[in-house]
């Protein structure tokens, strides 16, 4: 083989690996860009979730006052310094039931605690958490 078959192969050879290394960079800027979209979702969604229990836990420090609607919608909505908001509804269940450990003449009431959570406006999405939450005791009855 002689030096003036190979006329223009380096030119060739170098033009390809730039191309590799091209769709490399390119696949990990792809990749990069994929992983802070999944980052900030799962924010998004971590921060939704705990604006819904934060709503939870304002209506479970609430009973046995309830906050209910005819129409069901929230009785109770708050905004949050960061923008997301939750909405809380509440009710008794009428449920009276004895414990063990205390008399006769004792219950505990069953409230249901819904709560809504969603994001800051520039986000969309939801979460909603529901309770069952046990009060008492209640003395009921004569007491005898």
């Amino acid at each position: 083989m002689t030096i003036s078959n190979e006329r223009g192969s380096a030119l060739i050879i170098t033009l390809m690996l730039l191309l590799i290394l091209t769709a490399i960079g390119i696949y990990a800027i792809s990749i990069s860009t994929t992983e802070m979209s999944i980052a900030l979702q799962s924010k998004t969604g971590i921060a939704t979730l705990n604006t819904a229990e934060s709503g939870a836990h304002f209506a479970i420090d609430q009973i046995p006052n309830v906050y209910t609607t005819a129409y069901d919608t929230a009785a109770h909505a708050s905004t949050l310094p960061d923008g997301s908001n939750y909405s809380v509804t509440s009710r008794a269940t009428g449920v009276l039931t004895v414990k063990p450990g205390f008399g006769a003449n004792y219950r505990f009431a069953d409230f249901e605690v819904t709560s809504a959570g969603t994001p800051p406006p520039q986000f969309a999405g939801q979460r909603i958490v529901q309770a069952v939450v046990n009060y008492g005791p209640v003395p009921t009855g004569t007491m005898y």
